[in-house]
């Protein structure tokens, strides 16, 4: 199974994701919420300490709705109440609905909950992967397709080829683009090989060393997959180096052993062992040094223990 190299930094998701969410994700939406939104509304506030909400949305009953993306399982209750008193100051006539829609690879259940004494707060957390991505693959909206491979598949790889061939029927830059946020996106669930794979197979052309975002990552990664393939193989080089070294020093060590005790007990019942004798002994392997040490209480003499 190949390794899963570490995903981009934080600041490709965000921009990836705000790509995607550019114009109303109404399939989306109408999962969350039950309505459409009718505009995106801007979001950056006057503040001593920026905060920019992720998208904020109007729907077609004139309410607002927050939506905030949230790739890490983090504390998001107090950031939320900062948001909601934000907007609300901003559009003080208009209902607004939060919510936050986690998209992280590690399972997250926060309370979205602040209760304490004169301050009751509250926002709804939705795990992207409890959303069918057949919803979302039913949408027109090409940001919306690429968005449902974060959500639950029962069939990822032909999830990935519908994806693909959504993909596959937009213009080259469009294509392009297209392929590096869903590329940029599978890596938060691993899919990036399929997605590679799947690709080829389908004969699509994409040259990902020459993304501007995805280019250089392959490139380090590569660079760091080689430098751990090196040390791996030094590392398994000297283990079984070490390990037959060992193994060898062992051998020769049971080796000699074996003659000091086979040459003193031929000096306890024959007397003084000859020089020839001594070679003979120092030049036999180990399973004929055993055969002497156990027929030496029968031999009547040295010469007839050597013989055996």
């Amino acid at each position: 199974m190949p390794e899963h190299p570490p995903p981009p930094n934080r600041s490709h998701y965000d921009t990836t994701f705000k790509d995607l969410f550019e114009q109303p994700p109404q399939h989306l939406l109408h999962l969350l919420i039950g309505r459409r939104a009718v505009g995106q509304l801007p979001v950056e506030f006057a503040s001593t300490q920026k905060r920019i909400p992720d998208c904020l949305f109007l729907l077609e009953d004139k309410a607002l709705f927050h939506l905030e993306l949230q790739g890490n399982p983090e504390p998001m209750e107090w950031r939320m109440l900062i948001y909601r008193a934000l907007i609300r100051q901003r559009y003080p006539e208009s209902p607004l609905l939060q919510k936050v829609l986690y998209v992280g690879e590690k399972k997250w259940r926060p309370r979205g909950v602040i209760d304490e004494p004169g301050l009751s707060f509250r926002f709804e957390v939705v795990d992207i992967r409890d959303i069918d991505c057949r919803e979302l693959l039913a949408s027109p909206a090409l940001e919306e397709n690429i968005l449902a491979v974060l959500c639950r598949m029962d069939q990822p790889r032909r999830t990935i080829h519908k994806i693909l061939s959504r993909i596959n029927a937009q213009p080259p830059k469009a294509r392009s683009d297209a392929l590096t946020r869903l590329l940029l996106l599978s890596r938060l669930r691993k899919l990036e090989h399929t997605i590679q794979t799947e690709a080829t197979e389908m004969a699509l052309t994409f040259n990902l060393m020459e993304n501007e975002v995805l280019g250089p990552l392959i490139l380090k990664e590569q660079r760091q997959q080689n430098q751990k393939a090196r040390q791996e193989g030094l590392q398994e080089g000297l283990h079984k180096g070490l390990q037959k070294g060992l193994q060898k020093g062992l051998q020769k060590g049971l080796r000699e052993a074996a003659i000091t005790i086979l040459l003193r007990q031929m000096k306890r019942r024959y007397g003084l062992v000859p020089e020839w004798a001594a070679q003979q002994v120092a030049q036999a392997d180990m399973e004929r040094l055993n055969d002497w040490s156990e027929y030496i209480l029968e031999a009547e003499s040295l010469e007839a223990l050597l013989a055996k």
